[in-house]
């Protein structure tokens, strides 16, 4: 498998060095740095990244949201800020771009290759229009299927171990696998059999079956999986479990 191919906009050149022996360290290839709207612009449209990190703060001049702007509207990449910006009138601007995700500065080396992984996924996701079918059959009292290009692949509701949130999608984990779908966990929580399910977070829903233990303030899965419980939803989580 080739590797993901990133392009790093960022006008301090201290971060944009750490950034990119970041990614390196990462696995991922950098095809291309730029601390400006406009060289930017031009480089990435000649690098051809799969994926852009963006600041906001590019100095005097349009800035990352801009550059995100014009990404949407030529280039139809996936792209993540990665900056310091959080205040209300810069998140604004930000959800107008639909971004591939979001990462504060500092942040841990681990969490932005995750979040970079989650977004290239979801991107491709949505590039093949996958998703989930939830059949009005027989069947779906047992399985559902995710689509999966052209094809409709089968999973069985006791298969899945939990439901995790992320932004907009929801992952499935099974004992073996996971799957990024583009559906919201409350969405996905509506699908969901009631008496094999429980959200018991606001960003889980566990299979019911699969808790072996719980605590006040987590539960651990079959697999060894820790899951966290919200004071709001421990009483209800009591009250399915068969408690002697």
């Amino acid at each position: 498998m080739s590797k993901l191919k990133l392009f790093i906009v960022e006008d301090e050149s201290i971060i944009m060095d750490y950034l990119e022996q970041c990614l390196l360290d990462a696995g991922f290839e950098v095809v291309g740095k730029a601390d400006n709207f406009d060289s930017a612009k031009k480089l990435v449209q000649d690098s051809k990244p799969d994926l852009l990190l963006l600041d906001i703060d590019l100095g005097t001049g349009p800035d990352g949201v801009d550059l995100a702007h014009f990404v949407n509207q030529q280039l139809k990449i996936p792209f993540l800020f990665v900056t310091s910006n959080t205040d209300a009138q810069t998140l604004d601007r930000v959800k107008l771009t639909n971004p591939a995700g979001f990462i504060m500065k500092p942040f841990r080396k681990d969490d932005l290759a995750t979040q970079i992984e989650l977004a290239w996924h979801a991107f491709q996701i949505r590039k093949s229009n996958a998703g989930v079918v939830f059949a009005n059959s027989v069947l779906a009292n047992t399985y559902f299927f995710i689509k999966d290009k052209q094809k409709l692949v089968k999973l069985a509701y006791s298969d899945i171990s939990y439901v995790e949130a992320c932004d907009n999608y929801s992952i499935l984990y099974t004992k073996e696998s996971k799957f990024i779908i583009s559906y919201s966990l409350k969405h996905v929580e509506a699908k969901l059999p009631l008496k094999d399910f429980l959200r018991v977070h606001r960003s889980y829903i566990v299979n019911i079956a699969q808790i072996s233990q719980i605590s006040p303030k987590s539960l651990v899965l079959m697999d060894g999986k820790e899951v966290p419980v919200s004071e709001a939803h421990r009483s209800e989580l009591l009250k399915r479990v068969n408690l002697f």
